[in-house]
């Protein structure tokens, strides 16, 4: 089986060098850079994950998330970052990060949270359509007619566990728990901020507020 390839941007050395040990020692394939530049570089090499720090010394880590939007094959963004108020964590995932972890963190944390990333990808699921829309899960793609609408990572797995529990009413703890991977988190604002660009790229009717709980799917 070929080692998932890991891209690391972190411009602390002595991070970077022990973050890429423990990782290549997980069995992973980690490519280590310092800058932004080198980290949009480096996507050309098809990383299968990114892990990338918000302080770099040529700017700000999340303008890499902005050169993946153009790519065909998006792969998965972890941020790491000293900037942990919630106000920041929104800003990364709104920017399309599947997850944000603040400095000092527990590097066991971190690891399962990559393999927790990674095995979201990984997961089939039916092919589905509602409304105008079809979603080709293979591409990642969400279609109405014959036209692609692009989401963000999290926003298209967001739209397939709704898609796959349509009718019920689910909470924003359980969006979090099933969608983001983990079942603590600062804040559920960043389940209203996804859902709401959700019905920005489709139908305000398909995501109904369900007040005091969450969002119910209404295909």
């Amino acid at each position: 089986m070929t080692p998932t390839k890991i891209l690391l941007v972190e411009d602390e050395r002595s991070l970077r060098d022990g973050l890429r040990e423990r990782l290549e020692r997980e069995g992973y394939r980690v490519s280590a850079v310092a800058t932004l530049a080198d980290g949009i570089a480096a996507l050309s090499g098809g990383p299968d994950l990114v892990i990338l720090d918000r302080r770099l010394p040529d700017g700000e880590g999340l303008q890499l998330l902005s050169a993946l939007r153009d790519r065909p094959r998006r792969p998965p963004v972890i941020v790491l970052s000293a900037r942990g108020m919630p106000e920041d964590r929104v800003e990364g995932l709104e920017g399309g990060a599947d997850d944000y972890v603040a400095k000092p963190f527990h590097l066991r944390e971190l690891l399962a949270r990559v393999r927790a990333v990674l095995a979201r990808g990984d997961a089939p699921a039916p092919a589905l359509a509602f409304g105008e829309f079809s979603v080709d899960e293979g591409a990642r793609v969400l279609r109405r007619g014959r036209r692609e609408i692009p989401l963000a990572r999290l926003e298209f797995e967001l739209l397939l566990y709704f898609a796959r529990h349509p009718g019920r009413a689910i909470a924003r703890k359980e969006l979090l728990d099933r969608v983001w991977g983990y079942d603590r988190y600062p804040t559920t604002r960043t389940v209203d901020f996804h859902v709401q660009a959700l019905r920005r790229k489709t139908a305000e009717r398909h995501f109904v507020t369900v007040h005091g709980v969450g969002y119910r799917f209404e295909p």
